[in-house]
Formats: C-alpha cells, sequence, structure tokens
C-alpha cells in the first residue's frame, strides 16, 4: 500500500508538471501570492477568486499536492476504520482538480466510477486533463458536473462521498445544506477535510454533530461519537507532509524540499465503523527514556507516559506520529 501511495504521488507530480509545460513562471508566481493573500484574508463564506488561467493553474501547482496528500491520509484512516467498506463509485463535491480521485485509487481496488461536482467549468477540464496525463481516465470512468454547490440538490447515491475544502467558501445556511446533501448521497462512506485552522475544525465539528444526528457512525478521527473533549481555546487538526516540487519551491519562494499540510476531518459511515481506542492529539516528543502522548480517547481527553522499562509499549511510543492510533494494550501503534 504505502508503494503505491507513493506512486500514485509521483504520477500526480508528474502530470502537474506536464500541464505547467512551457507556462511561464513569473506568470504563475504572481497568480499564487494572490492566491495566498486571498486565503490569508478573505472574507468567510466566500470563495478565493480563481478568475483567469494563471490563477487556477497556480492553484493546481501550489495548492493540488497539498489538498492531496490530506485527503489521502484521511481515505487511508477511512479505509483501515471501515475494512469492510467496498467502494466502487465516488462523488466528489466541490472537487476542483479531483484531488479525490488521485487519492483514492490506492486504498479501493474496486473503484470504477467517480462524479466530479465543480463550479468553475474551466477547473473542471484542468482536471479531466490531469486525469488524462495521469492515465487515471483509463481506469475509472469520470463525470463531470457543473454545479454551484450553494444550491446542491440530489446527485444519487454513491459509495463514498468527499467534501474537500470547501466548506469554508459556504454560507452557513449553505453549508448546513450540502452536509445534509452530501449525507443523503452516502451509501457507505462520507468523508469531509477542511484546513487545520480554528475556524476550518469548527466547521468540521459542526458537520460532524449535524451528521451524527442523521444517524452517522464516527469512522475517525474520533475514537467516540459524543461531544468533543477539547477546551475551547484548542481545535483538532493533523499534519501531512508533502514533498515540494521544484515548481511549488519557485512558487513559494521556499528553500524546503518539504512542507506539512494542516488540515482538520471526519469521517462517518452508514454501517458500524471501528474507531481506534485513542488518537494522539500533538506530535509526540521523546524524550530521554520516555515519551508523553497527549490522546483523545473514548473517556475524554488524556495524558499517557510510556517508559523505557516497557519495553514493546516504549518501542511502539517511539515509531507513533501525530494523528495515529494508540492501543492502549500497545497491540497497535498505528492508524494508517
Amino acid at each position: 500500500m504505502a508503494a503505491a501511495n507513493g506512486s500514485r504521488s509521483l504520477e500526480l507530480r508528474e502530470a502537474i508538471d506536464r500541464l505547467l509545460d512551457r507556462v511561464p513562471l513569473a506568470g504563475l508566481r504572481q497568480a499564487s501570492e494572490r492566491l495566498s493573500a486571498a486565503y490569508r484574508d478573505g472574507v468567510p463564506g466566500t470563495a478565493p477568486p480563481i478568475a483567469t488561467e494563471h490563477d487556477r493553474l497556480a492553484y493546481v501547482a501550489a495548492r493540488l499536492p497539498s489538498t492531496f496528500e490530506a485527503t489521502r491520509a484521511v481515505l487511508g484512516e477511512l479505509r483501515h476504520r471501515a475494512s469492510d467498506l467496498r467502494v466502487e463509485s465516488l462523488l466528489e463535491l466541490g472537487a476542483g482538480p479531483a484531488p479525490g480521485l488521485w487519492a483514492a485509487g490506492p486504498y479501493f481496488a474496486h473503484l470504477s466510477r467517480a462524479t466530479h461536482v465543480e463550479i468553475d467549468a474551466s477547473m473542471a477540464e484542468l482536471g479531466r486533463r490531469l486525469l488524462e496525463a495521469g492515465r487515471l481516465d483509463a481506469s475509472v470512468e469520470s463525470t463531470w458536473r457543473v454545479h454551484d454547490l450553494a444550491h446542491a440538490r440530489d446527485f444519487g447515491a454513491h459509495d463514498l462521498v468527499l467534501v474537500g475544502y470547501v466548506l469554508g467558501e459556504l454560507t452557513e445556511p449553505a453549508r448546513n445544506e450540502l452536509v445534509d446533501t452530501a449525507w443523503g448521497a452516502t451509501a457507505g462512506g462520507l468523508v469531509i477535510v477542511e484546513p487545520g485552522t480554528p475556524a476550518g475544525a469548527a466547521r468540521v465539528l459542526q458537520a460532524r454533530a449535524r451528521l451524527i444526528g442523521q444517524g452517522a457512525h464516527v469512522a475517525a478521527p474520533c475514537p467516540h461519537g459524543d461531544v468533543c473533549p477539547l477546551p475551547s481555546d484548542d481545535w483538532c487538526h493533523f499534519g501531512a507532509r508533502v514533498n515540494r516540487s521544484s515548481v511549488q519551491r519557485r512558487l513559494k519562494g521556499g528553500s524546503l524540499g518539504h512542507e506539512d499540510e494542516k488540515y482538520s476531518y471526519v469521517a462517518v459511515t452508514r454501517g458500524r465503523a471501528d474507531p481506534c481506542r485513542a488518537r494522539v492529539l500533538r506530535r509526540p516528543m521523546a524524550e530521554p527514556r520516555r515519551v508523553p502522548l497527549r490522546l483523545c480517547a473514548s473517556g475524554g481527553l488524556r495524558q499517557e507516559l510510556v517508559t523505557r522499562r516497557e519495553g514493546e509499549r516504549y518501542r511502539a511510543a517511539r515509531k507513533t506520529r501525530w494523528g495515529d492510533c494508540w492501543q492502549p494494550a500497545g497491540t497497535e501503534s498505528g492508524g494508517r
């Protein structure tokens, strides 16, 4: 599975590079800077202004690899926590350039149909071109629908529904309507992903509560379906490592070969899921002969200190990453 995921990441980067071939970098950099400022300073409930072809290409170059890695991490959790979920059809609401389809393939071998709903017809065309460049169109039949999600209605039933990085672009009434529509279209599992900011996490929690009220079972990241135990000055989020391409480094002006995409999410299912018993909420910082873990468990928040004298549990704790599952008995330390 890890090899397949790494291959898909490389395929996406190569497809993006082919799409950007002979596109002047100066124009992309200016568009990328405008988009970054719009995301940073934009008005809640409105979409960043992606108006030109350079804007769209800049989004694909600078943001698609990051949203792909976050989506991939979330779908991996869903696959692990709902192992009986059989996915033949995918619905992406607010698809953009379709990171969901790129991310889903390695986890769901039976996936053969995908429907991508995107308001921007030109962005949908870029998404189609990327799928062709990566040859995903040969294994999955994709249908693109140009539609405003603020007025979403019936999209039929799909085994897996993804709402990625779109709730923050809608007003609260439209968000609620979209969550209801997404759940109504869900035959198996529904995933909602938002930026890992306090506002993004709050939108995820609001959607989570709404879905639980409609009978959804929480698969991840929460070990329970109760009210979130985090205090008001904290928020649940995780990080996905993104290996930067040379184009990304030049667009963002960074020298590092990687960045971390922070994201918040919830994955729910129609049938029963198998949530982990405890989730690691912060990056573990190994100390001499001990590893402190901050956990969210079925009984609420707790700190657990694993010491060297605990042998196998200590070795497992040293390998545990932020966002992983932690089993109190030490029989499982990873959730991906």
